[in-house]
């Protein structure tokens, strides 16, 4: 993009600089008017008002992008169920994901997310990033792709199961609260709770975690609560692992981008940031503490830079020469590009995590004492997210 281009205007050819000049038009929103959002901004700007030098950096390179769903491709609604993505943003995604390896990290269900977006094109990684799948094309067949499926936490799920089970009978009583099975994690909402009672939903998730404490966790996000494994992954893990199966990670010429808005998106800012593999944008039009290099402030921003992308994906400075589906359909793994990669080590191997009932009494087997040494030794590593901690924290 040219200097010329950027300061145009009349006439703007360039649809983030349109969009651009539309917001200098309008009314400014209070946090843009308070001097702690303006100094904040100034640490995390706004990608849409510096594309151009954004898209200075990406000259020659191979972009490679991944995406939270909920506060990000779509608005944050009051009923879970109804985040549907709109018809103009699925347009845009389908583009994006034809120029270049695209995926979405959700802490939702993947077959969830999946029937939401309803784009064969793209990588998904469900249960923040217990469950990855990819494009069919990739995998030859449906069925080939919906049996390759990488789950590092696999063995979890009839614990999961119960927990789902146990925690919607302990908030059945607190008016406006939910409970949403996400496959690997389970999701207690209360955005639609009165604040007297955000109490009663973290005295309901904690007690239902209780008994579980060593095989499971507290996460928090947006008005909502989360139980899953305790385990080392996350959306940052899931995204290294995503780079390492498409052949692209720790490559000089590929820059990845994650944009999200939630603080299970930090994780993957922080891979990013700590690897100095692409930029962190974070969804917000509030002050937070981030890892984050951009910012936009909600999602139709987002779609306007994702269209801005799409546009640069046609000029010469484009890294992916011809497709990029042929370029790394050669680096997938055997098994679909989502084995257990190097980068996802042994310890993410379901034998290294055996259930007290597993049977095979040899040291090799799943229930072996090497395998619970291994176990044992791997679990010394684990970074656990914390607790609940204090409710006031809950709501941001």
């Amino acid at each position: 993009m040219s200097q010329e281009a950027s300061t145009t205007r009349v006439h703007c050819s360039h649809p983030l600089l349109c969009a651009q000049e539309r917001r200098s038009r309008s009314t400014p929103s209070l946090e843009d008017d308070s001097a702690a959002f303006t100094e904040w901004r100034g640490q995390h700007p706004c990608i849409l008002s510096h594309f151009s030098e954004f898209a200075l950096s990406l000259k020659g390179k191979r972009l490679a992008v991944f995406l939270d769903y909920d506060g990000t491709l779509t608005p944050i609604v009051p009923n879970p169920e109804d985040a549907i993505l709109s018809e103009e943003m699925r347009g845009v995604i389908r583009k994006l994901a034809h120029s270049f390896p695209t995926a979405i990290i959700s802490g939702r269900g993947r077959e969830k997310v999946e029937n939401f977006v309803q784009l064969r094109e793209l990588y998904y990684a469900g249960s923040h990033g217990m469950d990855i799948a990819g494009p069919p094309d990739l995998l030859q067949t449906e069925r080939t792709r919906l049996g390759s499926s990488f789950q590092p936490a696999a063995h979890f799920r009839p614990m999961i199961d119960d927990v789902y089970n146990e925690l919607c009978s302990r908030m059945s009583e607190i008016p406006g609260s939910s409970v949403e099975h996400n496959t690997f994690c389970v999701s207690a909402h209360f955005r639609n709770c009165a604040e007297d009672r955000w109490q009663a939903v973290v005295t309901a998730v904690e007690e239902t975690l209780a008994s579980r404490s060593e095989e499971l966790c507290i996460t928090r996000g947006r008005k909502v609560m989360e139980i899953r494994p305790r385990v080392n992954w996350h959306k940052g893990t899931a995204l290294n692992h995503l780079l390492e199966e498409l052949g692209l990670k720790a490559q000089p010429d590929v820059v990845a981008i994650y944009i999200g808005d939630d603080r299970t998106d930090e994780d993957a800012f922080k891979v990013l940031q700590q690897g100095r593999q692409g930029y962190g944008i974070l969804v917000s039009n509030k002050v937070k503490e981030t890892a984050a290099s951009y910012t936009v402030r909600n999602p139709v921003e987002v779609m306007e830079l994702l269209q801005g992308l799409v546009a640069w994906a046609a000029t010469s400075d484009n890294g992916w020469v011809g497709s990029w589906r042929s370029a790394v359909s050669g680096s997938s793994s055997s098994s679909g590009g989502f084995g257990a990669s190097a980068g996802a080590a042994d310890a993410m191997d379901t034998e290294l995590c055996p259930r007290s009932d597993a049977g095979g009494g040899g040291d090799g087997g799943p229930g072996g004492a090497a395998a619970q040494a291994r176990w044992r030794a791997w679990q010394q590593e684990v970074q656990v997210q914390a607790g609940a901690g204090a409710v006031e924290e809950l709501g941001s």
